[in-house]
């Protein structure tokens, strides 16, 4: 195995680059923030506390698949404040590590593509959908009509399907 300071190090770049990537898929299953950012903190910690029996190269399957679980375990103790249905829960459950690095690599595409945005366009995309701001509030921090708003939201959508060559018509 490592040296604790490799692991160390490893550790927290992966916190680093993982973090944000993590509490959004945990957000996604809650659509909450304070269990969300829980759920992934818990998981970090349970990593840390386990670091000399897992292998470094693993980590970030091991944190994916500990959020994963500990928002299924917390969706169904908490049924009625997370409105999921039983089929997407075991559609979550049943998730492959292999889905979750294509899932993983879909999104760094698609990170890459938005930091080709110019940087209010991209500010505005990342306040409304990241943040989950709404367009008065953003329209009110940078000094422009909700109109504006959606005019940079619709430019990065514009650039995010013809990147990926997303057919609007298609589902």
């Amino acid at each position: 195995m490592y040296q604790d300071t490799d692991f160390d190090a490893q550790f927290e770049q992966l916190f680093r680059e993982q973090h944000s990537r993590l509490y959004l898929y945990a957000h996604s299953i809650l659509g909450n923030d304070d269990d969300s950012r829980d759920v992934v903190s818990e998981a970090f910690l349970g990593a840390w506390k386990n670091r000399n029996g897992i292998d470094p190269d693993k980590l970030p399957v091991y944190l994916f698949t500990s959020v994963r679980n500990k928002c299924l375990t917390q969706v169904r103790k908490q049924r009625h404040f997370y409105p999921i249905s039983e089929e997407t829960l075991q559609h979550l459950a049943a998730e492959t590590e292999e889905e979750w690095h294509v899932r993983e690599e879909r999104i760094s595409q698609i990170e890459q593509q938005i930091k080709t945005l110019n940087s209010r366009t991209r500010h505005v995309l990342e306040q409304c959908y990241y943040q989950h701001h709404s367009y008065a509030v953003v329209a009110k921090q940078l000094g422009i009509t909700t109109d504006g708003v959606k005019k940079h939201i619709t430019t990065a959508l514009k650039h995010l399907r013809a990147n990926f060559n997303i057919d609007k018509h298609k589902k």
